[in-house]
């Protein structure tokens, strides 16, 4: 998929920044992390992402449940309409390969997916909706793959590439919020808002208007806006 029809270059400019301050400064940091005001599947998805992470996969969770665990919206279901929302970059990889297939069923380290229906996503043609199991407990999850300039993108391009996603999709008429993974040594899950300012969602000067009437016809039924 290519989001408002854009690829991702695979930038990891923002990480390298960090570390190049960090080089510098000792601990400086200069990206803004949110504190999880609720736990609900966090222990699940925080170690979700440590697996990709571990195989050198650029990804980032965004939508519902960041926005759910920053206190922005009081009620997530992982069996709803509320999913969370986890975007791939497109390299050649065993899992993205299962993914963008839509392979029924496969496991990655030990999480397990089995490909399932979700009528609230039936129009989202390049989406597939998993659930993923850790033991006893199952998360759905609503994947999207996007394809990238650059066969080069692993896992240190994760904040560019939410950054990207910020840019590039709709998620919310309010602050946007997003959990990625980063190889430092060990990685570690940063829970990032949107760095620049307060989304304007419905009102942006950058949205067209089909967009803008194609999103809102499937969010509004279901996300509260």
């Amino acid at each position: 998929m290519r989001p408002r029809g854009r690829c991702f270059d695979g930038s990891d400019s923002m990480l390298g920044t960090h570390q190049d301050l960090v080089g510098h400064a000792g601990h400086a940091v200069w990206f803004t992390e949110f504190t999880p005001a609720k736990i609900d599947h966090l222990g699940f998805v925080n170690r979700l992402l440590h697996t990709f992470c571990e195989i050198d996969i650029c990804c980032a969770l965004v939508n519902a449940y960041p926005s759910y665990i920053a206190g922005v919206i009081s009620v997530f279901s992982t069996g709803g309409p509320r999913l969370s929302l986890l975007y791939f970059a497109r390299v050649d990889s065993p899992l993205l390969d299962s993914i963008y297939n839509k392979v029924p069923s496969f496991q990655t380290g030990p999480f397990s997916f089995v490909l399932t229906d979700n009528e609230h996503f039936e129009n989202f043609h390049d989406y597939s909706v998993y659930a993923i199991t850790l033991l006893e407990e199952t998360v759905e999850v609503l994947i999207g793959v996007v394809e990238t300039s650059t066969i080069t993108c692993g896992s240190k391009s994760s904040i560019n590439f939410l950054e990207f996603l910020w840019e590039s999709t709709i998620i919310f008429a309010f602050t946007k919020y997003g959990i990625v993974c980063v190889p430092f040594d060990p990685p570690k899950v940063l829970y990032l808002p949107h760095h620049e300012a307060t989304c304007g969602g419905w009102t942006q000067s950058t949205l067209c208007r089909p967009c803008l009437v194609n999103y809102r016809s499937v969010i509004d039924k279901f996300l509260p806006i």
